[in-house]
């Protein structure tokens, strides 16, 4: 197959609540959309938004990327395997980088799966169709409003939720966390994400403090990214730890299962290079006996729905995909996919309310 055309689309959504991290925050989201089309008329999409206000990635490096890419489409009309090749082999000197890879990656998978007349993670590896559970970011500048958000949540029937701590300090946060807790019950799962926010004796602190609260795991708790180090700190606690920004390439998940260390591994098609690279990760974290959580990256429908199939096409059980984007951007998308769970199907990166369970495999 030959791809006859390429276009570039900038992204840009005011968030419904500034989204605030220990590593920066936003309240407006950008990135880019990358359209390309196969010579029988299919069109695929992807995105490539860097998360830029955690330091990975810049605006400007992602489009000129991805600039290239449709510059070599309109210059050659290529086959789809050698904008593969070019573009997205690791070692290439083309190789693009993990926003722009997703993009293009994500594009020509769909494409493929278009031809196939199949869904995107049934190509990758998953089943026809497949329920799965979603997980609810919750956030707010104030108690009240983080509250509010939980109740707005809970309402909506969102069993996992996830919230950030490791901005304000521990004795805030641990005071916001039992609120949530005591706001959701015992029944509600509950992620925690410190964005590397605490020294190793802080971070003993905290998980400490927050062992009563029984997180299903606390994310990323060392500022020090020393796989060794968190190894040690998981042996320490009775808290489930897991890491998601430290996982970028094949050689940090090795590093990770080479130390010991017992983890959940949180995979973002837009950091690792798009969702073929993702399902070959948790293939290798699944083979490790290491848990798998798929999630977004504040993205738009577009990569929520990329990163949707990616979970769809996990080896072994599925934990609730994370889309912080579905609760924090404002177009009528992004909202459309902001339920407790989402149908993902074929063709394509098509994504639905859930059909009756007996129409369709349910993980969770």
């Amino acid at each position: 197959m030959r791809i006859v055309a390429a276009a570039l689309t900038p992204l840009r959504c005011r968030l419904r609540t500034p989204l605030v991290t220990a590593r920066g925050g936003i309240d407006v989201r950008e990135g880019f959309v990358l359209h390309v089309t196969g010579d029988a008329g299919e069109i695929g999409v992807g995105e490539g938004s860097p998360l830029y206000w955690l330091g990975e990635g810049s605006l400007a490096a992602t489009r000129a990327e991805l600039e290239r890419v449709v510059a070599a489409v309109i210059d050659g009309r290529p086959a789809a395997d050698e904008l593969r090749e070019r573009f997205l082999a690791p070692a290439g000197a083309e190789s693009l980088t993990g926003a722009a890879a997703c993009g293009l990656d994500a594009a020509l998978l769909e494409i493929a799966a278009l031809v196939a007349q199949v869904g995107a993670g049934e190509l990758l590896g998953g089943v026809a169709t497949v329920v799965l559970p979603v997980a609810a970011l919750v956030g707010g500048t104030t108690e009240a409003a983080l509250l509010g958000a939980v109740d707005a949540a809970i309402g909506a029937g969102f069993t996992t939720i996830k919230m950030k701590v490791g901005a304000a300090t521990l004795p805030d946060d641990v005071r916001r966390v039992l609120a949530v807790r005591a706001r959701i019950g015992r029944e509600v799962r509950l992620r925690l994400d410190a964005n590397r926010a605490w020294s190793v004796d802080v971070a003993r602190a905290a998980l400490a403090a927050l062992a009563s609260v029984e997180p299903e795991f606390v994310e990323e708790p060392l500022a020090n990214a020393d796989s060794h180090a968190l190894a040690s700190l998981a042996r320490a606690t009775s808290v489930p730890l897991a890491l998601d920004e430290s996982l970028v390439d094949a050689a940090d998940l090795e590093r990770v299962i080479e130390s010991g260390a017992r983890v959940h591994v949180v995979l973002k098609a837009v950091r690792v290079g798009g969702p073929t690279r993702l399902v070959a990760l948790a293939r290798r974290a699944h083979a490790a006996g290491l848990p798998i959580v798929v999630t977004d990256g504040i993205e738009s429908a577009v990569g929520m729905r990329v990163a949707l199939h990616a979970a769809a096409a996990l080896p072994g059980a599925v934990h609730a995909v994370g889309l912080g984007g579905a609760q924090l951007l404002t177009d009528a998308d992004a909202e459309a996919l902001r339920r407790p769970s989402l149908a993902v199907r074929g063709p394509g990166y098509a994504v639905d309310v859930p059909a009756p369970p007996s129409a369709a495999v349910a993980y969770g």
